[in-house]
Protein backbone atom coordinates (compact mmCIF):
# COMPACT_ATOMS: atom_id res chain seq x y z
CA UNK A 1 0.00 0.00 0.00
CA UNK A 2 1.43 3.37 -1.00
CA UNK A 3 0.30 6.91 -1.34
CA UNK A 4 0.21 8.21 -4.88
CA UNK A 5 1.03 11.85 -4.03
CA UNK A 6 1.36 12.61 -0.32
CA UNK A 7 1.32 16.25 0.71
CA UNK A 8 4.38 15.70 2.89
CA UNK A 9 6.32 12.60 1.83
CA UNK A 10 8.70 13.03 4.80
CA UNK A 11 7.75 13.16 8.47
CA UNK A 12 10.40 14.29 10.92
CA UNK A 13 9.94 13.50 14.59
CA UNK A 14 11.79 16.23 16.46
CA UNK A 15 13.41 15.30 19.76
CA UNK A 16 15.96 16.62 22.21
CA UNK A 17 16.86 13.45 24.13
CA UNK A 18 18.27 10.72 21.90
CA UNK A 19 17.74 7.82 24.29
CA UNK A 20 14.02 8.62 24.59
CA UNK A 21 13.59 8.78 20.83
CA UNK A 22 15.60 5.60 20.30
CA UNK A 23 13.30 3.66 22.67
CA UNK A 24 10.22 5.24 21.08
CA UNK A 25 11.31 4.30 17.55
CA UNK A 26 12.15 0.72 18.53
CA UNK A 27 8.70 0.29 20.09
CA UNK A 28 6.69 2.05 17.40
CA UNK A 29 8.35 0.18 14.52
CA UNK A 30 7.68 -3.14 16.28
CA UNK A 31 4.04 -2.11 16.65
CA UNK A 32 3.80 -1.07 12.99
CA UNK A 33 5.35 -4.36 11.86
CA UNK A 34 2.89 -6.26 14.06
CA UNK A 35 0.10 -4.35 12.29
CA UNK A 36 1.33 -5.72 8.97
CA UNK A 37 3.19 -2.70 7.63
CA UNK A 38 6.05 -3.48 5.27
CA UNK A 39 8.91 -1.44 6.72
CA UNK A 40 12.37 -0.74 5.42
CA UNK A 41 15.09 1.33 7.00
CA UNK A 42 17.41 1.46 9.98
CA UNK A 43 16.69 1.81 13.68
CA UNK A 44 19.49 2.54 16.13
CA UNK A 45 20.21 0.50 19.25
CA UNK A 46 22.80 1.92 21.62
CA UNK A 47 24.51 -0.23 24.19
CA UNK A 48 26.32 1.31 27.15
CA UNK A 49 29.73 -0.10 28.02
CA UNK A 50 30.85 -0.13 31.66
CA UNK A 51 33.70 2.29 32.28
CA UNK A 52 33.20 4.05 28.93
CA UNK A 53 31.82 7.48 28.15
CA UNK A 54 30.64 6.39 24.69
CA UNK A 55 28.20 3.60 23.90
CA UNK A 56 28.37 1.06 21.11
CA UNK A 57 25.94 1.87 18.29
CA UNK A 58 24.10 -0.67 16.17
CA UNK A 59 21.60 -0.34 13.35
CA UNK A 60 18.84 -2.90 12.87
CA UNK A 61 17.62 -3.27 9.29
CA UNK A 62 13.82 -3.31 9.43
CA UNK A 63 13.46 -5.35 6.23
CA UNK A 64 15.89 -8.13 7.18
CA UNK A 65 16.22 -7.77 10.97
CA UNK A 66 20.01 -7.85 10.49
CA UNK A 67 21.99 -5.89 13.10
CA UNK A 68 25.19 -4.05 12.14
CA UNK A 69 27.73 -2.33 14.38
CA UNK A 70 28.39 1.24 13.23
CA UNK A 71 30.73 2.58 15.92
CA UNK A 72 34.42 2.28 16.59
CA UNK A 73 35.80 1.35 19.99
CA UNK A 74 38.20 4.21 20.62
CA UNK A 75 38.98 3.34 24.21
CA UNK A 76 37.60 4.26 27.62
CA UNK A 77 38.43 7.97 27.39
CA UNK A 78 37.04 8.62 23.91
CA UNK A 79 35.33 11.93 23.35
CA UNK A 80 33.49 13.09 20.29
CA UNK A 81 31.83 10.99 17.63
CA UNK A 82 32.67 7.28 17.41
CA UNK A 83 30.58 6.68 14.28
CA UNK A 84 32.32 4.63 11.59
CA UNK A 85 31.02 6.23 8.39
CA UNK A 86 32.12 3.29 6.23
CA UNK A 87 29.97 0.95 8.33
CA UNK A 88 27.09 3.42 8.14
CA UNK A 89 27.40 3.52 4.35
CA UNK A 90 27.41 -0.28 4.22
CA UNK A 91 24.24 -0.39 6.36
CA UNK A 92 22.60 2.19 4.07
CA UNK A 93 23.44 0.16 0.98
CA UNK A 94 21.95 -2.97 2.57
CA UNK A 95 18.83 -1.07 3.61
CA UNK A 96 18.44 0.30 0.09
CA UNK A 97 18.46 -3.28 -1.22
CA UNK A 98 15.45 -3.97 1.04
CA UNK A 99 13.57 -0.93 -0.22
CA UNK A 100 11.08 -1.39 -3.05
CA UNK A 101 7.90 0.11 -4.43
CA UNK A 102 6.05 -2.41 -2.23
CA UNK A 103 7.51 -0.89 0.95
CA UNK A 104 4.90 0.94 3.04
CA UNK A 105 7.31 3.16 4.97
CA UNK A 106 11.03 3.90 5.17
CA UNK A 107 12.01 4.51 8.79
CA UNK A 108 15.37 6.06 9.69
CA UNK A 109 16.73 6.70 13.14
CA UNK A 110 18.16 10.15 12.71
CA UNK A 111 19.01 13.12 10.57
CA UNK A 112 22.33 13.48 12.33
CA UNK A 113 25.69 15.13 11.80
CA UNK A 114 26.55 12.91 8.83
CA UNK A 115 23.31 13.89 7.06
CA UNK A 116 23.85 17.56 7.91
CA UNK A 117 27.24 17.29 6.19
CA UNK A 118 25.65 15.80 3.04
CA UNK A 119 26.05 12.05 3.57
CA UNK A 120 24.53 9.26 5.58
CA UNK A 121 20.85 8.57 4.95
CA UNK A 122 20.39 11.26 2.30
CA UNK A 123 20.68 8.91 -0.68
CA UNK A 124 18.37 6.39 0.99
CA UNK A 125 15.76 9.12 1.49
CA UNK A 126 16.11 10.19 -2.13
CA UNK A 127 15.64 6.60 -3.31
CA UNK A 128 12.51 6.19 -1.19
CA UNK A 129 11.03 9.35 -2.67
CA UNK A 130 11.83 8.09 -6.19
CA UNK A 131 9.81 4.97 -5.36
CA UNK A 132 6.98 7.06 -3.77
CA UNK A 133 7.68 5.48 -0.39
CA UNK A 134 7.02 7.86 2.52
CA UNK A 135 9.83 8.49 5.00
CA UNK A 136 9.73 8.72 8.80
CA UNK A 137 12.94 10.03 10.38
CA UNK A 138 14.09 11.28 13.76
CA UNK A 139 15.42 14.83 13.85
CA UNK A 140 17.50 16.00 16.80
CA UNK A 141 16.37 19.54 17.66
CA UNK A 142 19.92 20.80 17.06
CA UNK A 143 19.66 19.63 13.40
CA UNK A 144 16.19 21.01 12.67
CA UNK A 145 17.31 23.89 10.44
CA UNK A 146 19.59 21.73 8.25
CA UNK A 147 16.75 19.17 8.03
CA UNK A 148 14.39 21.90 6.85
CA UNK A 149 16.94 23.03 4.28
CA UNK A 150 17.36 19.46 3.01
CA UNK A 151 13.63 18.70 2.79
CA UNK A 152 12.80 22.04 1.16
CA UNK A 153 9.17 22.15 2.30
CA UNK A 154 8.42 18.47 1.62
CA UNK A 155 8.41 17.46 5.28
CA UNK A 156 6.12 17.85 8.21
CA UNK A 157 7.42 17.91 11.77
CA UNK A 158 6.00 16.33 14.90
CA UNK A 159 7.48 16.89 18.33
CA UNK A 160 8.20 13.62 20.11
CA UNK A 161 6.49 15.08 23.20
CA UNK A 162 3.27 15.48 21.15
CA UNK A 163 3.05 11.76 20.42
CA UNK A 164 1.18 9.61 22.89
CA UNK A 165 3.19 7.69 25.44
CA UNK A 166 1.12 4.65 24.41
CA UNK A 167 3.13 3.22 21.50
CA UNK A 168 0.07 1.63 19.90
CA UNK A 169 -1.69 4.99 19.80
CA UNK A 170 1.48 6.67 18.50
CA UNK A 171 1.86 4.03 15.76
CA UNK A 172 -1.76 4.52 14.69
CA UNK A 173 -1.31 8.30 14.59
CA UNK A 174 1.87 8.03 12.51
CA UNK A 175 0.25 5.49 10.20
CA UNK A 176 -2.78 7.77 9.72
CA UNK A 177 -0.52 10.48 8.30
CA UNK A 178 -0.17 8.49 5.09
CA UNK A 179 -3.19 6.21 5.25
CA UNK A 180 -6.07 8.31 6.60
CA UNK A 181 -9.30 6.48 7.38
CA UNK A 182 -11.33 8.90 5.23
CA UNK A 183 -9.31 7.96 2.12
CA UNK A 184 -8.66 11.64 1.39
CA UNK A 185 -5.48 10.57 -0.35
CA UNK A 186 -5.48 8.00 -3.13
CA UNK A 187 -4.08 4.70 -1.96
CA UNK A 188 -2.40 2.50 -4.54
CA UNK A 189 -2.44 -1.27 -3.90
Amino acid sequence: MQIAHPIFPITGIVYSKGSEFEAFLQDVTATMADQGMRLAGLVQHSQAKPGRTKCDMYLRDLATDEVRAISDDRGPHARGCVLNTDRLLSACEAAEAGLSDRTDLLVLCKFGKTEVEGGGFRSLIARALELSVPVLIGVPAINLEPFRDFTAGFAQEIELADLASDRLVAAKRLRSIYWPADDALKVVA
